[in-house]
């Protein structure tokens, strides 16, 4: 099965949907049914082959968008910024506690969702059937997260880029503190945390990584032994895999490489600790990269 990526509108969000026997080329404007509804979409890539497993298939593609659909868009949007406004005012009439962040009425008008934030459980029925009267169609309302909130906003984190939830697929992928540790990263709630106040989405980007490359080396404290002395590690460069240890006011940074382990106890290996051995006692500094 041919399938292809596509962006819907007022999302930045990739869903897979089946091509349905159409010729389209990246960039092209398609009207996409998905399990939420007809929508117009941006085909975002073209996938050409059959159907990977571990891709999962949302919907398919209905049609190339005719200038007559095109121009039903700001129609659509009109109907969103007047459904904001209403729902806005009737829920602060009614004293519901909800906050609404975003409205979206689908290209065929079968229905209008409206995404909000609440600690609790709302009781939105009556408001439903009010809305219901006035625009004449489905309503749906859907209380999302705080991730989903900034994902349907948008913003740019600290690195200067996009927000990564922006960018994600549905479901969020699960992060932990313990993946900052395995990176070695402050952890200071502030210089860790995204936009939404949870853990930033892009510690899990290199988590693998660090946790192969940290457990073929030694932990921090660990001593090596160098010959007749003992070193103690002080510093570990996980990305560079190299290490750093001291003895005795010298500190020395060696590659994992330079590392063995034998019963149980890291060893240098003897060509290493001879280069240390013949270091310059006099050396301004008292630091060796070898």
């Amino acid at each position: 099965m041919e399938i292809s990526a596509v962006k819907l509108r007022n999302s930045f969000q990739i869903n897979y949907v089946a091509t349905n026997n159409l010729f389209v080329k990246q960039g092209a404007l398609c009207l996409v049914e998905t399990e939420h509804g007809v929508d117009i979409g941006y085909v975002f890539k073209c996938r050409r082959f059959r159907h990977d497993p571990g891709v999962e298939v949302k919907g398919k593609l209905l049609r190339i968008t005719s200038p007559d659909d095109l121009k039903q868009v700001p129609e659509i949007e009109a109907i969103e910024k007047n459904a904001f406004a209403q729902c806005n005012e009737k829920a602060g009439a009614k004293k519901l506690q909800m906050k609404l962040i975003s409205v979206k009425c689908l290209f065929d008008r079968t229905k209008i969702i409206f995404y909000f934030v609440a600690e609790n459980r709302i009781d939105f029925r009556e408001l439903v059937r009010e809305l219901a009267s006035i625009f004449r169609t489905r309503i749906e309302m859907r209380q999302i997260g705080v991730r989903d909130e900034a994902r349907l906003v948008g913003g740019y984190g600290p690195c200067g880029k996009q927000l990564c939830c922006v960018h994600q697929k549905d479901e969020f992928e699960p992060v932990s503190i313990k993946m900052a540790k395995e990176q070695s990263l402050n952890l200071n709630s502030l210089k860790i945390s995204g936009m939404c106040g949870r853990l930033l989405c892009c510690l899990g980007y290199e988590y693998k990584l660090y946790k192969e490359t940290n457990d073929r080396m030694p932990r921090l404290g660990a001593e090596i032994r160098a010959g007749d002395a003992t070193y103690v590690i002080t510093g570990i460069d996980t990305l560079k895999e190299t290490i750093q240890m001291r003895h005795e006011g010298r500190t020395v940074e060696v590659l994992n490489s330079d590392v063995e382990l034998e019963s149980d106890a890291y060893i240098l290996r003897k060509d290493i600790v001879t280069k240390i051995e013949n270091a310059d006692d006099d050396h301004e500094e008292d630091a060796y990269k070898l």
